[in-house]
Formats: structure tokens, sequence, C-alpha cells
């Protein structure tokens, strides 16, 4: 019946997307997504945050495998017809704009993503320093995290080798959001990213004063969750970058 159809037909057209959170080189993984999950997951919107990486296992050195544990997550969802928005932090910004070339997501959201980065001893040295700051600033006890074992280093170098060339290749809108503080990752690295995304549905925010980890910042952590949600919306002009 024509009605029916019509029925099904609205129904499904206001299904809301998905969520899907790639997790950058960290030893907190998907907990760094805590405060975008609350914030959405309010709103009535499902979050999905696969793990990259296990670093209690100093054999899990496969680069093809972090990327396909990225990738399965996600061709499951487009399997089940979900709509998606997806999210990627540092090192799994630059996954998600792989994924991005691979699927057809809807939105693209890149937190600091690490198409450049710092030396390896500052690198490693400040995800796992960041980590237990923001654990000793926490009202709630959390167990102390795994550190990252040295050999998983050349993994996320590869990691990024293999899917920095994919932001040049993404054709749906896309935000970048950076911190002008960023301890590990340049600005710059999201600048040149910026500059090769091939269309003008693009727009790069840099945040003064702002580090590496930008969701664990208290004063500003609500204000760019609004303005990720604002241009999932689509109340973001295009072709515009601001400071």
């Amino acid at each position: 019946m024509k009605w029916l159809d019509r029925w099904f037909q609205k129904s499904d057209i206001e299904k809301k997307p998905v969520l899907y959170c790639v997790h950058g080189y960290g030893v907190r993984r998907t907990i760094e997504y805590a405060p975008l999950r609350a914030y959405f997951e309010t709103l009535g919107y499902r979050v999905v945050t696969p793990e990259l990486f296990d670093q209690t296992d100093e054999t899990d050195i496969d680069a093809s495998l972090w990327i396909k544990r990225a990738e399965d997550g996600l061709a499951q969802l487009i399997a089940q017809s979900e709509r998606i928005w997806l999210v990627g932090f540092s090192m799994g910004g630059v996954i998600a704009s792989h994924l991005a070339t691979r699927y057809r997501v809807e939105r693209l959201v890149l937190l600091a993503p690490a198409f450049e980065y710092l030396t390896f001893k500052s690198v490693l040295g400040k995800v796992e320093e960041v980590a237990r700051n923001v654990i000793k600033k926490t009202d709630k006890p959390i167990p102390e995290y795994p550190p990252l074992p040295e050999a998983f280093f050349a993994v996320f170098r590869e990691t990024v080798a293999r899917c920095r060339d994919s932001i040049s290749q993404v054709f749906c809108p896309v935000l970048i959001l950076h911190g002008s503080a960023d301890e590990t990752i340049p600005v710059s690295s999201s600048k040149l990213a910026y500059a090769k995304i091939p269309h003008a549905d693009k727009l790069l925010l840099i945040i003064e004063s702002v580090p590496h980890r930008i969701l664990d910042e208290p004063i500003l952590n609500l204000d760019v969750l609004k303005i990720i949600h604002d241009f999932f919306k689509q109340e973001i002009v295009k072709e515009s970058t601001r400071r």
C-alpha cells in the first residue's frame, strides 16, 4: 500500500546517524571519546568506538591489522544500512580519512589529525604524559593504563604512511579542529591536510591555547562538542577557515 510505503520511507529518513569514532595513538584508546560519547548519547545518538590495538600485547605490531580493525567495524554498520558520521582523533583522524574514501559516510570530523607528527620520543612520551595527567585530575579513580610498547611507534608511523594520502580523495564535508598549543601534532599538519581536500565543503578551526587532546579541555569541552554537532547538522558555512 502506498501510504504504508510512505510511512516507512519517512521513518528511514528520520533515523539518526551512527557516530563512528576512531581513536588515536594513546594509552587510553577509546576512553579518549568519553566526553563525546556522553554528549551525543544524551541526545539519542549511537556512538561506536572500535579499539585498534592492545598495548598489553607486544606482538600486536601489524599496521594492516590496526587499520582493518577500524575498517571492519565501519563495514558492519554500512552493511546494516546505517548512516555514518565519522570522527577521527590524531592517528585515528588519518585512518578516518582513509575510511571516508572507501565507504559512504555523510560527514567527517578530524580532531588534531596526525598527518604530520613530531619525533619518536616526543610523540611516545607526550601521549603517555598527557593521559596520566588527565587521570590524576579525574574525580573518580581510574586504574593505571599500560604504557605503549616502544615497538608500537613503528606501527603508528606505518599506519600514518599508509593512510595520509587519502585526504586528497575525500569528497564528503570535512571539519578539522586543531589546538594552537598542540604539543604532539603541529598545526601545520591540519593546514596541509585542509589544503588537499578537493572540494569547498570544508572547515578548519584552530583553537587558541588548546593542546593536543581537545576533548579533554574542561573549559572548552562543551563548546567543541557543540561545534561538532552544528557541523553534523549542517549549520556551519562552507569553505571557511577561522582562527
